[in-house]
């Protein structure tokens, strides 16, 4: 009589997509920062910086294709040692080779004490909470570790190695601005590479250079060919499900070019505003889905499918009524929310705090049927009564 439903394909279709956006985005973010470095790190025309660009996307999409996760897995494995020792000898030559005073006292700005810097110490958590939530390429590797002791060994080695990488390549950056080597007029991108050019004008001219730009590819790379394995992954087991793999093969093919060649061009001149709009979508997405498969009975038996649409829809329209108090308009407030927020803390939490409190409107609403049948059985039984005259009805 209730018909009430269990998070099943609708929620998993609508999951799927999200998943499969989010990983485009990230893929084409990667093929932007590559082309961007090769146009204004190496000096190379729009339509040379297109080439290293294209043949990542060709090389990743042939290798994955051919050995699937297995491959991937293994050139990760790859990619992490030889990037790792880069950057471990990209900082030995730092520590030899930077003898630049760093007396000149830093800038607001460059502490960070700024309203972006205070909030990405709330925006970077939920952000990379939620977008983790929506990333197959992670969970991939989840579900092929042996057991769950492997699986916590590997994501403590992995977590301690990309915490030193990331750290390292941020540092670097922020070394080159407190140095003056790079300068309010040095694009951000190269902020990293300014340390290892002879020059110190951000351009190529060197052996360190050239195995900085070699460690950036490589990270790149083993980005690109993780998203390419859960993007197959994703399609094969919802969109595609039951389809050819070739389908699915060649779907991945289809995507990967328009990519690679896009994100090779100045078309996608702000990376931050790719991440900005898929990072928004997934904090909205994220409490409704985490609620949908949290363990405890009581909640699993009111987190149905129509609570989490709810919970996603309702997060949606109130983020954007947010950004169109701000904005004075309904399209800059949409504009406002997924693109041009300068990662805002506000904005994340009114996303993450709303789709919150619609889920819990949306369970309550089910505890509150839930009850309601089971007090007034007469009630149930006469609403089961008219839905199957209904059906009767609608079928005849």
């Amino acid at each position: 009589g209730t018909r009430l439903l269990r998070p099943g394909q609708v929620i998993a279709t609508l999951s799927a997509v999200i998943t499969l956006f989010c990983m485009s985005v990230a893929m084409l973010a990667e093929y932007a920062t590559l082309g961007t470095i090769f146009r204004a790190f190496v000096g190379c025309s729009d339509g040379l910086a297109a080439l290293p660009t294209i043949f990542m996307g060709l090389l990743t999409v042939g290798y994955t294709v051919a050995g699937g996760l297995y491959i991937s897995i293994l050139t990760d494995r790859i990619q992490a040692i030889v990037s790792f020792l880069l950057v471990v000898y990209l900082g030995i030559f730092l520590l030899r080779q930077f003898d630049i005073k760093l007396s000149t006292p830093l800038t607001n700005a460059q502490k960070g004490l700024t309203y972006s810097g205070y909030s990405s110490l709330v925006v970077m958590p939920i952000s990379l909470i939620s977008s983790t939530m929506y990333s197959e390429a992670l969970w991939q590797r989840v579900w092929a570790a042996e057991d769950e002791k492997a699986l916590r060994k590997a994501s403590i080695g992995a977590s301690l190695f990309v915490t030193l990488v990331v750290f390292f390549f941020g540092f670097v950056g922020f070394l080159a601005l407190w140095s003056k080597k790079a300068t309010d007029t040095t694009p951000p991108n190269l902020y990293f590479f300014v340390l290892f050019s002879e020059s110190g004008e951000g351009t190529l001219d060197s052996i360190a250079g050239l195995l900085a730009l070699s460690c950036a590819a490589m990270m790149s790379e083993g980005a690109v060919d993780s998203l390419q394995n859960g993007i197959t992954a994703t399609l094969s087991s919802t969109l595609l499900k039951n389809k050819p793999l070739l389908w699915t093969r060649l779907l991945v093919l289809v995507v990967n070019v328009p990519l690679a060649i896009l994100g090779s061009t100045k078309l996608v001149d702000n990376i931050l505003k790719l991440f900005l709009l898929s990072n928004m979508i997934t904090t909205i997405c994220f409490p409704p889905l985490l609620a949908a498969v949290f363990p405890y009975p009581g909640v699993r038996q009111n987190v149905t499918e129509e609570s989490v649409l709810f919970g996603c829809l309702g997060g949606l329209l109130l983020t954007c009524a947010f950004g169109t108090l701000r904005a004075g308009s309904i399209s800059g407030g949409i504009e406002l929310t997924f693109m041009s927020n300068d990662y805002g803390w506000d904005y994340f939490v009114v996303a993450l705090v709303s789709s919150t409190a619609c889920t819990i409107c949306g369970a309550g609403v089910i505890w509150i049927r839930r009850r309601a049948f089971r007090r007034f059985p007469l009630l149930t039984a006469e609403l089961g009564s008219r839905s199957s005259h209904d059906e009767f009805s609608s079928s005849s």
